[in-house]
């Protein structure tokens, strides 16, 4: 990775100038790397005491657990099961694209963790023709197993009662330098009709509920119709992400690729290609905010973060390109579309009501301090 002679790095992180909203100061350093203080957890008894609330109301489980065979997700699952004792349902949003490995995770850890687990499996033409369309008008695809996986642990938590849904999401995974919500629902919708092959059943069989938006999600998740979100990690001191994966291989006989360095999302087997796609779109590897984020928190140094990156050798075609030409119908000039698409094509269809629920979320969260 070597930015142009014109462009300024942080002498601490990977970032340069060459990114969006990205500053190199008088000393150096980006005002990520400048303001960086140590991950302080929410707190574990306030996480215990969000279980035992849960507990108490009797449910048929405890919890869902959103599996996907990877590092994050499973150790989730880990912690449920092994150090807080719930009782969990798990799921796996099968998108066709799960690799042999996290197939095997999923297995694993679900059989050593005793609990129950069910495979979200959509029909393969639905979902495909929902890639293909997605992809070559908006350059992307994982707003659409973004919406899948959502609406699936929604319907799941609906159904069974469920009071929690614990998320895998990382406190090392912030900043994607791109301001495209590609999970936004009116967006998608918009994309859809683009295509006169798609639906308005086959739209609603995806989304399951069409309607939905940030305001009414709220209010169903605060009547108790959908699980409340906890994002787990958040909650307690974080493992380095070498201890997540030791802990996980040698409690639970999780695996993962030799190439596997530092969290890939091996579990994918479009990653390769998506992550292709958004490098020639935005100009940034996906793992380069984690990165950066791992070497501020001091669990990797900067030359071997620079080596990762080279290694991933995003500017290189994925190895399965021709298997999803053909699963997603796209040929070497819609490729060539596809990766010069501007960034943020379908912005003026985000929901009205997911814009003013965020704008309200923020003013709350401000006038809270």
């Amino acid at each position: 990775m070597k930015p142009s002679p014109n462009i300024k790095s942080c002498k601490k992180c990977l970032l340069h100038t060459g990114l969006p909203g990205v500053e190199i100061d008088s000393e150096g350093l980006c005002k990520y790397c400048r303001k960086n203080e140590p991950f302080v957890p929410i707190g574990e008894d306030k996480l215990k005491k969000i279980f035992n609330n849960a507990q108490k109301k009797n449910p048929q489980y405890d919890a869902l657990v959103p599996l996907s065979g990877g590092k994050d997700s499973t150790y989730v699952l880990y912690l449920a099961c092994k150090k807080y004792n719930l009782n969990v349902l798990t799921y796996t949003f099968d998108n066709g694209f799960i690799s042999d490995f996290a197939k095997k995770n999923i297995e694993t850890s679900t059989n050593n963790c005793s609990c129950d687990h069910i495979w979200v499996k959509p029909s393969q033409d639905l979902i495909d023709e929902l890639y293909s369309i997605t992809l070559k008008q908006s350059g992307e695809i994982c707003g659409i197993c973004g919406i899948g996986i959502e609406r699936s642990m929604l319907k799941i938590s609906e159904a069974y009662r469920i009071p929690l849904i614990l998320m895998g999401h990382s406190p090392t995974e912030s900043n994607s330098f791109t301001s495209e919500n590609i999970y936004d629902q009116e967006r998608l919708k918009a994309i859809f009709k683009q295509n006169p092959g798609i639906s308005k059943n086959m739209v609603k069989r995806f989304l399951i509920y069409p309607n939905l938006n940030f305001i009414s999600s709220f209010i169903y998740t605060k009547i108790g119709r959908f699980g409340r979100k906890i994002n787990v990690l958040y909650y307690t001191d974080l493992p380095t992400d070498k201890e997540i994966g030791n802990t996980l291989k040698k409690e639970i006989g999780w695996t993962e690729p030799e190439n596997s360095e530092y969290t890939r999302h091996f579990d994918c087997l479009a990653e390769p290609f998506t992550n292709y796609i958004r490098e020639k779109r935005f100009g940034v590897s996906r793992r380069l905010p984690q990165l950066c984020n791992m070497i501020r928190n001091n669990e990797i140094s900067r030359e071997k973060a620079l080596e990762i990156i080279d290694k991933d050798a995003t500017n290189k075609l994925p190895e399965n390109l021709e298997q999803l030409k053909n699963r997603l119908h796209f040929n070497g000039k819609d490729l060539d579309n596809i990766c010069h698409i501007p960034v943020n094509v379908y912005s003026k269809h985000y929901s009205k009501w997911n814009k003013v629920f965020a704008k309200t979320r923020n003013i709350l969260k401000k006038s809270a301090h």
